[in-house]
């Protein structure tokens, strides 16, 4: 993800979460944290999906991830999810993520990823519902891939690659 893609990705953002949708000052601040890694998901030139994960000593953080609704059951956010896991493995233990607990379609997908619900915390979101904390351990995939598909790339760049 590039500051040019912030218009896109404000926008997907605000499609897909309303009122819990991240402004654009939040978005600008990802760029300045050393421990932040932004991702766009590109069909045909154009954004339609972004992850923003936070990697902090040993365990990873997906703190915000959307794709377009049009986008939406179509393998999409799975093939964004595997890069993701791919693009973090071997350089930290655990991949952590929180899911609003009506959210059973993105629970499903994590889920078939691999990921493990490990706890429950109340009134996480600014409506009150509770989310789901998921956690993937990275280090026992390493001693099992072959169970894990091999991940592609899904989009053109990040902030984090030289």
């Amino acid at each position: 993800m590039k500051e040019e893609d912030l218009p896109k990705v404000l926008e997907i953002s605000q499609e897909c979460f309303g009122s819990d949708a991240w402004n654009r000052k939040a978005f600008e601040r990802e760029f300045e944290l050393d421990y932040s890694y932004k991702f766009v998901l590109e069909k045909e030139g154009e954004v339609i999906g972004y992850a923003i994960v936070w990697k902090i000593f040993y365990d990873v953080t997906l703190m915000s991830i959307a794709l377009k609704k049009d986008y939406w059951g179509k393998g999409y956010g799975k093939k964004l999810m595997r890069f993701l896991i791919e693009y973090f493995r071997g350089k930290a233990e655990r991949f952590l993520l929180d899911v609003r607990r009506s959210n059973i379609r993105a629970i499903r997908l994590y889920q078939s990823l691999g990921f493990k619900i490990i706890s429950e915390r109340a009134k996480y979101y600014s409506d009150g519902e509770n989310a789901f904390q998921m956690a993937l351990d990275l280090e026992v995939m390493d001693a099992d891939k072959g169970k894990t598909a091999e991940a592609t790339h899904p989009g053109r760049r990040n902030s984090q690659e030289s």
